[in-house]
């Protein structure tokens, strides 16, 4: 493979090659920091998620065994709450 000629000094050459890569690999990083934190994120707020879900449930259970356990009342009064 023949070598391919620049037009630049090789010192210049090899100090922007240095520089781009120096760029893509800081713009990687950055990259990777922010999808962990979003990765963090995203666990917090589904086992926030998951807490809340349990409560409402439980509450909603409680609910249901509450209405269950009364027994219908008669309302005072009658079916007309008006009177004769």
């Amino acid at each position: 493979m023949s070598r391919k000629s620049y037009k630049i000094p090789v010192s210049r050459l090899a100090r922007v090659m240095e520089a781009s890569r120096d760029c893509w690999k800081r713009r990687a990083a950055q990259k990777q920091r922010a999808i962990r934190s979003l990765r963090v994120n995203v666990r917090d707020l589904k086992a926030s998620r998951d807490r809340w879900k349990s409560l409402a449930l439980r509450a909603q259970a409680r609910l249901q065994q509450s209405a269950a356990a009364a027994p219908a009342e008669p309302r005072p009064g009658g079916p007309c709450l008006g009177g004769p």
